[in-house]
């Protein structure tokens, strides 16, 4: 399996590998389970304020939003998923 870790390469190859990154994440975005999974985070309300607050360094309320939606079935399922659809290209190991 590839190693995407980036440490110690040359610029061109950094930028080559964000660039994989990039459109493998991308790719992954459009799939129907994440696009399911975002319809779920999305229900109530606040997820993309949630999403901001995590970026700027407290994450609890989005992981607490993870969290409920991971003790259902569905939401599980939809993760378990799209992790194996990011191992498979090669964004996780």
């Amino acid at each position: 399996m590839k190693d995407h870790n980036t440490q110690g390469a040359g610029p061109s190859q950094q930028a080559s590998e964000l660039l994989k990154n990039k459109e493998a994440i991308s790719k992954l975005a459009q799939t129907d389970d994440a696009q399911r999974l975002m319809a779920l985070l999305r229900q109530g309300g606040g997820v993309e304020e949630e999403a901001q607050a995590a970026a700027s360094g407290s994450p609890a309320a989005l992981m607490k939003r993870m969290k409920q939606l991971m003790s259902t079935q569905e939401g599980a399922a939809l993760i378990q998923r799209i992790n194996e659809q990011a191992r498979e290209s090669g964004l996780t190991k």
